[in-house]
């Protein structure tokens, strides 16, 4: 049946004309440029759809905030330099945060700020009261101050803000001991230098990190009272040494242990002569009642003859020759 009206369409078209030829060929065109229309057209439709599904996804919401671009040493003075604005995820932006930097300029930092952090209100002393020296003591501690040098000092490593333990060196004629008397202490200025940006600074007033640090002389820890007294104490009795303590240290607190030296010019000790143990002390036997003389009855007189005693008290012999007389 296809055979034969395959033969018919090629009987009537070998009877064609050119004219009727081109016809045929401009309907067939028309015929396949509709087709290849609808099919890019649908194709279109099925692009835009998942395109635009892509742009309507909801992006997360964004806050302003000030972000610190360096390193901040408490009460150091925030400058224009050391900040900037940064848009972060409203979902991680802390309570407080400072949104503008006007409220951030030329106010001293309350701890230490790293850079990338955002800063808050709690990170700021909002007051020049707060921002003086009795505002960095915080309200359960005193301020006491202590001799240091260049070794006992930490060679002028530790800067305010920071985090010392306290050793006890005393000396004696055998040796010397050291023990550790307080640990996790706030070092609240050296050499009278409340900032990094003082200590820095030398006598001509250009930095010269080596001209302050260089010979530290005094520094004010904030202790508690009964560690307040506990240093004062153990000063006047030997060295306090300042060891630095690093920023998140493996145990925050150690036995306070203590270790002792043995000097090698230390006279050599006396041997003590060997005792004998002591003998068992003998009981004490009672001692046995003395048995006294019956009393003497005889009449205490004397009977005197003329010239003579013929009779005294208790003699016997006297009154027996009176007798025979």
């Amino acid at each position: 049946m296809f055979s034969k009206l395959f033969s018919r369409i090629l009987d009537y078209l070998n009877n064609l004309n050119l004219r009727q030829v081109l016809t045929l060929a401009g309907i067939a065109a028309v015929l396949m440029f509709v087709v290849l229309y609808v099919f890019l057209t649908r194709f279109a439709n099925v692009e835009n759809g998942n395109a635009s599904k892509t742009i309507t996804v909801d992006l997360p919401r964004v806050t302003t905030v000030v972000v610190a671009k360096s390193d901040i040493a408490p009460r150091v003075n925030i400058s224009e330099n050391m900040v900037q604005i940064k848009e972060v995820p409203s979902d991680s932006v802390p309570n407080g945060a400072i949104t503008s930097l006007s409220e951030v300029i030329d106010k001293p930092a309350r701890i230490n700020i790293l850079a990338g952090d955002i800063i808050t209100k709690r990170k700021l002393y909002l007051s020049s009261e707060q921002s003086g020296f009795v505002g960095a003591i915080p309200p359960d501690c005193r301020a006491v101050s202590i001799n240091v040098n260049n070794i006992t000092g930490v060679a002028g490593f530790a800067k305010p803000g920071d985090y010392v333990d306290l050793l006890l060196v005393e000396n004696n004629n055998v040796g010397a001991t050291t023990s550790i008397i307080l640990q996790n202490i706030l070092l609240l200025s050296i050499n009278q230098s409340m900032d990094r940006n003082d200590i820095e600074k030398g006598e001509d007033g250009n930095k010269n990190p080596n001209a302050a640090v260089a010979s530290p002389s005094i520094a004010t820890l904030a202790l508690r009272p009964q560690e307040a007294l506990k240093l004062v104490s153990a000063a006047k009795l030997g060295d306090i040494y300042l060891m630095l303590r690093p920023s998140k240290p493996t145990d925050m607190y150690v036995n306070e242990i203590d270790y002792t030296l043995i000097s090698s010019n230390a006279p050599p000790k006396k041997e003590e002569p060997a005792t004998t143990p002591a003998q068992p002390a003998k009981p004490v036997e009672p001692a046995q009642p003395v048995a006294t003389p019956p009393a003497d009855t005889t009449p205490k007189f004397e009977i005197i003859y003329g010239d003579e005693v013929v009779q005294t008290p208790n003699d016997n012999s006297s009154n027996k020759e009176n007798s025979k007389q």
